[in-house]
């Protein structure tokens, strides 16, 4: 009998073991990297999670933006009033903050009246960007899921 968490014959990989390899891929890609809205910023990294479990998140409908009054008129242009509603619009299900799994994306306030996604890593820290880290950049942060505004599970290979 084989094990599931291997991957044998095509077969994709056990789930959660799947969900692990993408947060250390995103930590891979984003940690220490400053925040520059349009390269590296909280919808990027959650953008990079999504289309490695298998959601298409499309952030060229938005073009570029360089500003966080540019990023705004972008969401405002496709409909969308926050990141929230964009996130909700790619199509992974909302679920409480403190049932997240390594993988998953947490909404946290941001600063001027923006929210924060921030990619869950296990055991209460998440990836995102923060001004107080040492870097100044994207870092893993003692989240305080309290303060959580939304999360969504994102399984890979969703179903949609």
């Amino acid at each position: 009998m084989s094990s599931p968490m291997l991957s044998i014959a095509g077969l994709p990989k056990n789930p959660l073991v799947r969900r692990v390899e993408i947060a250390q891929a995103a930590l891979d890609q984003f940690r220490g990297k400053r925040f520059q809205w349009g390269d590296n910023d909280c919808a990027r990294l959650a953008a990079f999670v999504l289309r490695e479990a298998g959601y298409k998140p499309n952030l060229a409908q938005f073009g570029g933006y360089r500003s966080a009054l540019a990023a705004r008129r972008a969401l405002k242009s496709r409909k969308f009033a926050t990141v929230l509603d964009w996130v909700d619009a790619v199509g992974p299900k909302r679920i409480a903050p403190a049932a997240t799994l390594p993988g998953d994306l947490i909404a946290f306030p941001g600063e001027d009246g923006w929210e924060a996604l921030t990619v869950a890593l296990g055991a209460g820290r998440v990836l995102g960007f923060t001004e107080t880290a040492i870097d100044g950049g994207c870092s893993i942060i003692d989240a305080k899921l309290g303060a959580a505004l939304a999360a969504w599970s994102v399984p890979p290979w969703p179903k949609h």
